[in-house]
């Protein structure tokens, strides 16, 4: 199968080759000085209320983390944003989140293109799925329900890959390592007139490394290898001088194994969208997109004999599969009013059908018994704001957003056979947030905004039960939506003439009412349930420095204080530390030379201690990670790259679950060349 679509992937770009020539047409339409996830339209950096963090593709291109199944990864270097421990190369679907600001995971939407990438059943983030050729990335820390509902409520995350351009154009890309890691990635965009196109394909594979601790280790631990290929396309057609047709189509296909050899999982993932945006003169702008996405979850965990502490031989206890259905829609449009007012009016629908059928099996490997979980999930909002700029030192931006969310027809078979109908449940919610910002001096500005926001409970966390190490995790049918209130605060600004020297701070406060969780309920068992409060305090600090053409800084610091200060069933848990959240990020780079000779960026990132647990008993370690990546420039279409990960080969515990502690990912050292012609 692999070969097979090796060779169709091959045939197709080499078809598109030939057509090539020596000019740079992908850039994004969007200039480094404009965001479009803070408000859902174009709005000046300058002029945006939050705390946005902008990702260009030359600062992307640069770093040893380009590729698109690295984006988790490359997002750990921004401040306030923390991605599970351990890469989502190695690490189990279901564990792939992002916390924005310590609010915990599962609480920011991560859009590709303005498609969600979270899942629709989990939540988790298909990060597999992401193209490697980059646009740009915007990080929009802070509540984000007034606009984008409840996949936003810690933030946003946006994605964008490069359109095609004028003329045609052909990248590839082949890294190999050790670990035994290959990774080889074809693009091609063509553009004429009025229809564009571009093709994009990545296999990659990694034998991986043992992610348990030598002195945790036994004969039953192997490593988590670990292989995927992605297809992604898109043509755009300019059906007049004004209004674009955009068709996009992903196939994503992964096979994984998770350190024993029983335990596996396989995903295929396929998706359409289709878009249909056009300017209406005087500034003005509309656009509608729909998206469908289809997949299929093979999950296959196994037991560790005679306990997971002593890892003499393994038996396989669940087979789960999980096939879910995805829809959406969304419809936009921007008026402008004047010359310093516009309004943003919308509105969009997510659909979402799933269910997990697992069978269970005993020490000897017959089947036990059987459960069944499923439900479906409709939500619909509607949304508007306000942009003004009374004067061109004034931003102003109230928004709001009302929500609708309906849970049913769930059903719940038990492993005795016994069916239960969870209730519906439905549910009514506006979201508001103002935001104001003041420019103080031509080159400093103040900004604030407060806001309210909310996060419905997913498929998975209502329904869908699962098992770790011997370690058993239990759905919540009874689980209730979350509610955020905040606020922040920023001062930001240019300290030296051309943007040479920016500086950032930006203070935070959030409680969040009914935070779902992990609550331990015996050694071997933890269940979601709703936390009564919590609260996160917390600051975050930007340092970018170009001394001169040759050589760039950057420095970040963010501090992020959560804790449960309200927990009515069990007091005893108020003052603990939410889960998986560190009080301390840093965040270091330099990039020496130049993109068309030689360049060299090392970056480093620093995590302070954090819990993998609600009982604040399964502490991990800080610890310090260097990455590297130096490039040279051979004529104009070849690079040559050689990355490191990890450099100091520093050997950390990434979390636990149980006893069983996982390593994070050793020093990965991978060389290659990129061909852009």
């Amino acid at each position: 199968m692999r070969v097979g679509l090796w060779w169709v992937a091959s045939s197709l770009f080499l078809l598109a080759a030939p057509l090539a020539w020596a000019g740079d047409s992908d850039t994004a339409v969007l200039s480094r000085d404009v965001v479009v996830s803070a408000t859902r339209t174009d709005q000046p950096l300058s002029q945006v209320p939050a705390a946005p963090t902008l990702l260009t593709a030359d600062q992307i291109d640069r770093t040893p983390l380009r590729g698109g199944h690295q984006v988790d990864d490359l997002l750990r270097y921004v401040p306030g944003v923390q991605p599970s421990n351990l890469s989502s190369r190695y690490n189990h679907p279901t564990a792939q989140a992002v916390s924005l600001r310590g609010l915990g995971s599962r609480r920011a939407l991560v859009l590709l293109d303005g498609v969600p990438l979270n899942d629709g059943f989990g939540g988790w983030i298909n990060w597999g799925t992401v193209p490697d050729d980059l646009a740009r990335i915007e990080v929009v820390p802070g509540g984000g329900s007034n606009l984008y509902g409840t996949w936003a409520m810690g933030g946003v995350i946006h994605i964008f890959t490069k359109r095609p351009g004028f003329g045609p154009r052909f990248r590839s890309s082949t890294g190999l390592g050790n670990l035994s890691t290959y990774n080889q990635s074809l693009t091609t965009h063509y553009g004429a007139e009025r229809i564009g196109f571009s093709l994009d394909y990545r296999w990659y594979h990694s034998n991986g490394f043992i992610p348990v601790p030598s002195y945790q280790r036994g004969p039953v631990d192997r490593t988590d290898d670990s292989r995927h290929e992605n297809f992604s396309g898109q043509l755009a057609v300019a059906l007049t001088r004004k209004t674009t047709l955009t068709v996009t189509g992903r196939l994503f296909r992964e096979d994984r194994t998770f350190g024993t050899l029983l335990s596996q999982a396989s995903r295929t993932i396929g998706s359409v969208g289709l878009g249909l945006e056009a300017d209406t003169g005087a500034g003005g702008r509309w656009e509608t997109r729909l998206f469908a996405q289809w997949q299929t979850f093979r999950n296959l965990t196994s037991q560790v004999a005679p306990t997971p502490t002593v890892r003499l031989s393994e038996f396989r206890d669940r087979a789960q599969t999980i096939p879910s259905n995805d829809f959406g829609g969304m419809g936009q449009w921007m008026v402008p009013l004047g010359t310093h007012h516009r309004v943003v009016l919308g509105t969009d629908v997510r659909a979402i059908v799933g269910q997990s059928e697992e069978e269970i099996f005993n020490a000897s490997g017959q089947a036990t018994g059987s459960t069944l979980a499923r439900g479906k999930q409709v939500g619909w909002g509607i949304f508007g704001e306000w942009i003004a700029t009374p004067t061109d030192r004034v931003t102003v931006i109230p928004s709001f957003r009302w929500d609708w969310w309906n849970n049913f027809d769930g059903v719940v078979v038990s492993e005795s056979g016994s069916l239960t109908k969870p209730p519906d449940n439905v549910v009514t919610v506006l979201n508001p947030k103002f935001g104001v910002q003041y420019r103080v001096t031509d080159s400093i500005r103040v900004g604030a905004s407060v806001y309210q926001a909310f996060r419905a409970p997913t498929l998975n966390e209502l329904y869908r039960g699962f098992a770790f190490g011997g370690f058993s995790f239990l759905p919540n049918e009874r689980l209730n939506p979350e509610r955020l209130t905040g606020g922040e605060a920023k001062i930001e600004g240019e300290l030296l003439p051309h943007r040479r020297l920016t500086f950032r701070a930006t203070g935070h406060y959030e409680t969040i009412k009914d935070q779902i969780m992990f609550i331990t309920r015996n050694p071997s068992t933890a269940q979601r349930q709703n936390v009564g409060r919590t609260s996160t305090i917390g600051a975050d600090v930007d340092l970018t420095f170009q001394a001169s053409e040759h050589l760039s800084l950057s420095a970040g610091y963010a501090y992020a204080d959560s804790t449960i200060i309200s927990f009515p069933p069990d007091p005893a848990r108020e003052g603990l530390r939410v889960p998986n959240v560190s009080r301390h990020q840093v965040a270091l780079g330099l990039t020496l030379g130049h993109p068309d000779r030689i360049q060299l960026t090392v970056m480093g990132r620093y995590l302070s201690k954090q819990f993998a647990d609600d009982l604040n008993t399964q502490p991990i370690a800080d610890f310090v990670v260097v990455d590297a990546s130096l490039q040279k420039r051979i004529g104009k279409s070849l690079r040559l790259f050689f990355d490191a990960e990890n450099l100091t080969d520093r050997q950390y515990i990434a979390t636990q679950t149980g006893q069983i502690k996982t390593l994070g990912a050793p020093l990965l050292v991978l060389g290659g060349v990129t061909l852009n012609y």
